[in-house]
C-alpha cells in the first residue's frame, strides 16, 4: 500500500496505534493496556507545553535505597514513572500534596514545580520516561 501524502501516512499511524491489535504473526493475541493517559501531573496541574527544540524521548531505571529522601527538584519537561518495586511517597515542597505510590502504580510527575520523593523499609526501583528536548536537563536540583 502506497502513501501518497504525510497527512495519509499519519492518520492510518494514529487508527493503528488507537485501535488494540488482534493477533501477531503465528496468530498469537496481543494485549494492549493504557497504564496512564493524562494531560495533568499528579497534583492536579495542567501540563502546559513541552520544551523548544529538537524532541528527545528518554527513559531510565531509578533505583533508589530504602529510608532515602531525593533531593528537591523540578522538571523541565513532562515525564511518567513506573513503580517497579517498592514504596515511595512523593510531595510537594509547598506541603500541599503527598502520595503513596506501590509497586505497580504510575505516576504523571510534576513538570516545573518542587517535589521530591521518600522511600520506606525497602529500596525503591522506577522506570521514568521523559518527554523532552535535546540540550534540555531531565531533572534540576533546587536545594
Amino acid at each position: 500500500m502506497k502513501i501518497h501524502s504525510m497527512g495519509a501516512g499519519f492518520a492510518l499511524l494514529a487508527g493503528l496505534l488507537a485501535a488494540p491489535f488482534a493477533h501477531a504473526a503465528g496468530g498469537a493475541e496481543v494485549r494492549t493496556e493504557t497504564l496512564l493517559k493524562t494531560e495533568r501531573s499528579w497534583d492536579g496541574e495542567l501540563y502546559k507545553a513541552y520544551p523548544h527544540g529538537q524532541p528527545e524521548l528518554t527513559l531510565v531505571r531509578i533505583t533508589i535505597p530504602a529510608k532515602t529522601s531525593l533531593p528537591w527538584h523540578r522538571h523541565p519537561s513532562p515525564n511518567a514513572a513506573y513503580v517497579v518495586s517498592g514504596e515511595l511517597t512523593v510531595e510537594s515542597r509547598d506541603g500541599k500534596h503527598r502520595k503513596l505510590l506501590r509497586a505497580g502504580d504510575t505516576l504523571a510527575e510534576m513538570a516545573g514545580s518542587q517535589h521530591r520523593g521518600v522511600t520506606g523499609d525497602k529500596p525503591v526501583e522506577l522506570l521514568v520516561f521523559y518527554a523532552g528536548a535535546a540540550g534540555v536537563p531531565l531533572s534540576v536540583k533546587t536545594e
